[in-house]
Order: C-alpha cells, then structure tokens, then sequence
C-alpha cells in the first residue's frame, strides 16, 4: 500500500501558481482573490497646481473619470501588477477628430522600491494629494488623443540637470542609481522585449513595450502589468526592484480635462484644459513575498509549442534563469553568443522529451572564465526550429 501511495505522489505533475493569477484582458474576475487593496472617497478630485501655487493643500475639482474609488496591488515571480476602479471612465480623454484638443490621461503607480524616504521624491512636488515621500519610481500608462500612446517607466532620483544627465547615461547601460530626488528631474522610458530601450515624453510617438494595459467594457476599472526587470539594476548589478524587496506603493489618475465636468460646466467644449488628478492612500510595506525559489516547476501537461522565453531578470548579475518548453522529444543544442555570433558557453546539447524546461547561466564561458558586461543571446536550436532570445549581463 505504501509503495503504491508513493508511486502516485511521484506522477503527480508539481504546478506553480503566481501569487495570484492575474491576466490583463479587461476581465475583473482574477482580482477578486486580491486582498491588497485600499479604498478612497468619492468626489475628491482636485486640481494640479496647488503646491506649487504655495497652498497647503488641493482645490477641489470635478472631473469623475480620475476620481478614484479602489485600488489593489500584486505581483507574480516576475511581475507588478495594479488595479484601479474610478467613478467615471478610465483613460478618456479629448480627440482631436472631433474638433478638440488632444486630451492627456494618466494611470501611474508610484513606488518607493527601497523602503527609504530620504530617496526620491514627495508626492505632493508633482501636486499630487495626500502627500507621501520617498518615492523613487513609476509604472505609467499614458491615454493620449483617445488611445492607449504609452506604457512607461519613470525613475525620479535627480536633484539637478547634472544628475539628471548622468542619469540618461547611465539609462542607456540599464543602471538605475537610487539618490534623493525631486518631481521635476527624471528619465522616462519604454522597454523592449529585447531589452532595448527609448526615452519617450509626455505626448510622444506611441510605443507600447512591455507593459500591459486594459480597461473594463464600462470603463470604470483598469489592470496595469509591469515587468521588474524594466527597472533594470543598480551599478552593482543589484535589481532595482526584486523578489524580497519592501515597496510603498502609491496610486494616481491625472488627466487634461477637456472632457471634465469642470470643463463642461465653464462652456469650454473639448478645446481647454482643466487638469484634475485623485491619489489613494499609499499601501505601505507591501513584501514581495517569495513563494518560488527552491521549487523546481514541472509541466503539468505537454506543452503545445517550442518557445524559449525571455530570461529573467534582464539584465543580470550575477545569474539567470532561462525558460524553454519542447512540444515533443527532440535533440536540443542551448548555448549561449556573444554579439560577434561565437558560441561562449554550451549548456544543453541531447535528447530531451517533451516539457517545460528551466535552468541558470551563471555568466561563465566553456571553461569557467567569467564573461564581461554586455550583449549576448541564448539560442535553442532543435529538429523544430531555432529561436533567440538577447540578453544583458551587467558586472
């Protein structure tokens, strides 16, 4: 009876579960198990010129399509997830073919990343209400002319243009330096699969990298997904943002206002701004509890493709995790190229049967040496195809 108990055990596949499981297609439902959630009142929409008019606190605005009413957050091994509801309609704003203005709109999380107020900035520099401090970095999505234009990531630890230039230096090598900081200084960017990068502004060409965006049928609830390894790494080669790392997390809708119940009221039809913004209460403490290391992921059933998936983290130091699955049992050939196209380090070379496979480079070639910072690509080769994934080792 034992034996066969253990026979049983030792078929069953081992499936691993996001902390929740979270799919951004503007369907509700996988948030309901969500449990880190902070709610705000109703009808506290204000304006965004307060501060830095030298008043103590907001005036009140009306404008529902940013009043927030809930927020929630959560992550998976990989990802940060957030949650809106507002009373209006999430990311509308003014179109030009209808005979406006091209109306801005703004879902922005903004986060504290190494629990440490004496970096970053206030909330209340960017007029935003109630303040918070120590922020240091955004996961943004900006709706511009009536569409979803961008899906960003901000990093605000400048105090002056010098710092500020250094930053955008140091942005091109994916390090992202913490410091003290303040609203006005900051580098904006979209991230690229491939890793690449380009620095975009507010009203810019639409680029849609790797974060996700999508808002309810009604329009009232919106899902953010930002990947953390968008917010690459320190000079260390320390992610910005990792598993076991302590957030604050504060939530914010801002928009132009064209199509404000404001606006409305002042007769300006579509073609004159009256900025309004909402900010929850931050969640504060938020653990990016660990629920993967040590666990080897099986499949639970035969995969229906050959795809190897991006590396993760990415960039890297001083290792990282590589991800394939195999539709059927094939001769498998894995190495990983530096950018002149020479294999440096051989990892898998065999049979495989079909699954779900992950394994580690530890950043060494063939013979143990340690590879230099830079560019490199893994490639899976097999009977099926081949496919490439690049990479960015930081040292």
């Amino acid at each position: 009876m034992k034996k066969s108990l253990l026979i049983v055990v030792l078929l069953l596949p081992i499936i691993l579960f996001s902390q929740h499981n979270i799919i951004i297609d503007g369907r509700f439902e996988d948030w309901d198990a969500v449990t880190t959630v902070v709610t705000d009142s109703a009808h506290d929409e204000h304006d965004t010129d307060w501060y830095g008019d030298g008043l103590s606190q907001p005036v009140p605005r009306k404008y529902s399509d940013i009043d927030i009413v809930e927020a929630k957050f959560t992550h998976d091994k990989e990802n940060l997830y957030a949650y809106v509801k507002a009373s209006g309609i999430v990311g509308r704003t003014s179109r030009s073919a209808d005979g406006q203005n091209a109306g801005r709109y703004y879902y922005i999380i903004t986060i504290d990343v190494d629990n440490n107020d004496s970096t970053g900035y206030a909330l209340q520099e960017g007029n935003y209400w109630p303040n918070s401090t120590g922020y240091d970095v955004n996961m943004e999505v900006e709706f511009y002319n009536g569409s979803f234009n961008t899906g960003h990531y901000i990093h605000h630890d400048f105090l002056n243009e010098t710092e500020l230039e250094q930053g955008r230096v140091d942005l091109q090598n994916h390090i992202l330096r913490l410091g003290p900081g303040t609203y006005d200084y900051y580098t904006q960017w979209v991230v690229f699969e491939d890793s690449s990068i380009v620095e975009v502004k507010d009203r810019g060409p639409v680029y849609q990298g790797i974060i996700e965006v999508a808002v309810s049928e009604d329009g009232h609830e919106a899902e953010m997904k930002a990947p953390m390894w968008g917010w690459f790494a320190d000079e260390n080669g320390v992610p910005t943002i990792q598993l076991g790392d302590t957030l604050d997390i504060s939530f914010s809708l801002e928009a132009s206002g064209e199509l404000s119940e404001s606006a409305i009221e002042a007769g300006y039809t579509g073609n004159r701004s009256v900025w309004g913004s909402d900010t929850a209460d931050p969640i504060e403490g938020y653990v990016l509890t660990d629920l993967w290391s040590g666990v080897e992921q099986r499949a639970a059933s035969t995969p229906e493709s050959f795809q190897l998936k991006q590396n993760y983290p990415n960039p890297f130091n001083p290792q990282t995790t590589i991800s394939y699955s195999l539709y059927e049992k094939a001769p498998v050939h894995l190495f990983i190229a530096n950018s002149n196209g020479q294999v440096v380090r051989s990892i898998v070379n065999n049979v495989q049967q079909a699954g779900e496979y992950s394994l580690q480079w530890d950043g060494m070639d063939n013979y143990g040496n340690a590879m230099t910072s830079g560019i490199y690509f893994v490639v899976l080769k097999s009977a099926t195809g081949q496919m490439v994934q690049r990479m960015v080792l930081l040292r």
